[in-house]
């Protein structure tokens, strides 16, 4: 057995380790793209679910006698503890469901499987987040780290428009208004304008509402008249300055008004010099705002936007006392991001890296030094001063709001094409999902049956709303859970720090109009957001946090403490991560076999890598479609067999099948891939030109061997397929939202008359 003293240094160490977890997956995340591609998470998961498993094993096992299993990652209170459990349970249960779907024979198994990594990560991610939050220096740890991550992904993209730094996908370019208004828009490291605009929504309002309420807190204690507190800095001046998460004392909360300084997450005593720790706070704190701002505008996503103006607004009737303080921080960081914007705009954010970055530099110290001046002033308790500050700062907002309004006019005003494209495209998704509305169909549904599904001819591999997305994968069961596990992180969030209420529901209210949620990194800052909020409620109620009292371990029921709950967390914890480590680093290897493959010019290299990447993911329909391609006859239409077990819809492997079918002189085989295929990419008019011309072809070889049978039925069959492609094109005419150019191809109009030809000679000469 243990001892206490050794069981306290190894808790210590395993929030210490989780802390620095956290960091690393944040980091990754962005430098990965935000975790969008599968393939981007299979190297880190199989490394994350080892790191994981020893973490929480070793928590296990330091844990006091008297820990449940469930209570390992601590609690504030009764409520708390239970909103927690359903919170930490909700990402394996998700991933259970996945689990299941595997069993039930998915559309795809590949999909399904990259979704059950994704959760296990995602779930893995929030116990460590809040095993990190039971220190006070692991939470000031991932407090400072939202911060570094947020300024990463903002400064790097600013960095690119203004420094010339070249970097691709970083900034999106249309000849579309109904894309862009200027022609241009940030995508940073995301690479995806209107994601990465909900991402810096959610770190612009995390600090506008903590510098409001820093702000609403040093209000009220310098018209109390005890202006040394509430400075924003500890007694040694190194921890918590201008960040959220560290604690407030006693005192800053006893004062009058102050309750704000209290849930700004901000340590002062007053100690030292008071007048330069406040200015050194107050410019921390208004430090990220300009660089938000102006990476949110400069994504050019009106759904952010949207977003974020209704995440505030719902929030602020709750918290009315930091509207003035919310108005006089914003002031200067959204103007000067205004102009900003204006500017690179019109240069469709292409401008000279000199210029570029002196304007960055020189309006970034404008607004904060502007910010610095209009919050001083809104907090002087002179009245006349402080009604013109305010009257400032509403022309600085009103100001900004019109230049960037004027740019995008005709997007806001004019009807939106993308708008009415996304209510096509959730109409064929609500269908699709009515076709399996209990358990859906397993992992990227949409993504594999999107081609089949769509009413019109448009591009769209992923869903624009994450709840549809989860309604097709997992049905009403999975998007139950969904919903559940949001409304009890909304509830805990806002009883434990309601200022982060506001970047919650950006994510939570975007990611139903957008594939948000198809970002790993998103999950992330989701369970980030709910493990500071945690981190709160255990600093300002230290009396509940660790070791629960006696009459709370009573009323914990049946998650009492024994020792066989314990062995039976660890055996479960241990068993899934081998299996998730070794799936991920499978789906690594063969990732890495094919990435080789399709780049060799040698058919016999091409082949054996992929081969070698079928064997370890054989689950990979990418891999089986292109080695088909190079072997023969019958050793692809075996590695075809072997792959539609898998991934039975996917539209590659069920059109190589049909070609195969169609070289074997086979007229009922050939017409039935050819059909089957052609169901599963309804409008792919190269695809339509070649079956029929492979008809004609088939019927030819009969007519020449003497079946005139034979031909009579390939060259009917090809003519069917005529009538129903010109069906489609409305007689060659051209469909609404035709991202993808189907038309009715000349070729297929002479291949019909040869196909009449072909069936009057094969009458004739019956």
């Amino acid at each position: 057995m243990l001892n206490n003293k050794f069981k306290g240094y190894l808790n210590t160490l395993v929030m210490y380790i989780s802390a620095a977890a956290v960091i690393v997956a944040g980091g990754t995340a962005i430098l990965r793209h935000g975790f969008f591609f599968a393939e981007d998470i299979y190297a880190f998961a199989g490394g994350w679910f080892i790191l994981g498993a020893l973490l929480i094993l070793v928590r296990l096992v330091a844990s006091i006698s008297k820990e449940s299993a469930v209570s390992l990652m601590g609690t504030v209170n009764w409520w708390r503890n239970r909103s927690a459990i359903a919170i930490l349970s909700a990402p394996f249960l998700i991933a259970v469901l996945y689990a299941l779907s595997w069993l039930r024979e998915p559309v795809s198994f590949q999909g399904t499987m990259n979704e059950l990594l994704r959760w296990s990560l995602y779930g893995t991610f929030a116990v460590l987040a809040f095993i990190s939050t039971k220190s006070k220096g692991s939470t000031w740890i991932i407090t400072v780290a939202w911060h570094i991550v947020g300024m990463a992904l903002s400064l790097s993209a600013l960095a690119v428009v203004c420094g010339g730094l070249s970097s691709p996908y970083f900034i999106a370019y249309s000849d579309n208004p109904g894309v862009s208004a200027t022609g241009a828009r940030l995508a940073g490291l995301l690479q995806y304008p209107n994601t990465f605009g909900a991402v810096m929504a959610v770190f612009l309002l995390e600090r506008l509402f903590a510098v409001s309420e820093y702000n609403a807190g040093r209000t009220g204690v310098e018209l109390s008249g005890t202006g040394s507190r509430g400075a924003g800095w500890n007694g040694t001046g190194n921890r918590g300055a201008g960040w959220s998460g560290a604690k407030s004392t006693g005192a800053a909360r006893s004062n009058a008004g102050n309750s704000g300084a209290d849930r700004s997450g901000i340590a002062s005593t007053g100690a030292g010099n008071p007048g330069t720790k406040r200015a050194g706070a107050a410019m921390l704190h208004l430090l990220p705002l300009f660089p938000y701002t102006a990476a949110l505008l400069l994504s050019e996503s009106r759904g952010a936007w949207l977003a974020a103006a209704c995440a505030g607004a719902a929030v602020l009737p709750l918290k009315r006392r930091l509207l003035v303080p919310l108005l006089a921080a914003g002031a200067a960081p959204v103007a000067a991001a205004a102009l900003l914007y204006r500017q690179l705009a019109a240069a469709r954010l292409a401008v000279e890296p000199l210029p570029g970055l002196l304007a960055l530099a020189g309006l970034w110290a404008g607004a904060l030094l502007a910010g610095l001046w209009i919050c001083r002033r809104q907090r002087s308790v002179a009245g006349g001063v402080r009604a013109a500050v305010l009257g400032l700062a509403a022309l600085c907002w009103t100001a900004g709001a019109a230049a960037v309004l004027q740019q995008v006019q005709a997007r806001i005003t004019e009807p939106s094409s993308t708008v009415s494209a996304r209510a096509l495209l959730y109409r064929d998704a609500w269908r699709l999902a009515a076709e399996a509305p209990w358990l859906g169909r397993g992992g990227e549904t949409w993504r594999s049956m999107y081609l089949a599904a769509q009413s019109h001819p448009y591009v769209g591999s992923q869903i624009h709303s994450g709840y549809l997305d989860i309604l097709l994968n997992l049905g009403i069961a999975g998007l139950v859970v969904v919903i559940v596990m949001l409304f009890a992180m909304c509830w805990l969030v806002a009883v434990s720090l309601p200022r982060l209420l506001p970047p919650f529901l950006v994510i939570v209210l975007h990611g139903a109009v957008d594939f948000d949620w198809s970002y790993g990194l998103i999950w992330i800052l989701l369970f980030w957001l709910l493990a500071l909020a945690v981190a709160n409620a255990r600093e300002t109620q230290p009396t509940l946090a660790g070791i629960q009292p006696d009459i709370i371990a009573k009323r914990r029921g049946r998650f009492s403490t024994r020792t066989s709950s314990k062995l039976i967390f660890a055996l479960v914890i241990c068993c899934s991560s081998l299996v998730l480590c070794i799936i991920s680093w499978r789906a690594q290897s063969a990732a890495e076999l094919y990435r080789e493959a399709v780049i060799l010019s040698n058919p016999v290299e091409r082949i054996m890598l992929l081969q070698q990447s079928l064997h370890r993911n054989p689950l990979s329909p990418r891999a089986a479609a292109i080695l088909s391609e190079d072997l023969s006859q019958a050793q692809s239409k075996k590695v075809l067999v072997d792959s539609l077990m898998y991934s039975p819809d996917n539209p590659a492997l069920n059109w190589n099948m049909a070609e195969l079918m169609m070289h074997e002189d086979r007229v009922g085989g050939a017409l039935y891939w050819v059909r089957r295929s052609l169901r599963l990419d309804v409008y792919n008019f190269k695809k339509r030109t070649n079956a029929i011309h492979a008809m004609l072809l088939l019927g030819e070889r009969r007519l020449a061997a003497g079946d005139k049978e034979g031909a009579r039925l390939s060259a009917s069959s090809g003519l069917e397929l005529l009538r129903e492609y010109k069906l489609l094109t409305g007689g060659a005419g051209s469909k609404e939202y035709n991202d993808r150019s189907f038309h009715l191809t000349d070729q297929a109009i002479n291949l019909g008359q040869q196909l009449d030809s072909l069936m009057m000679l094969s009458v004739t000469a019956g």
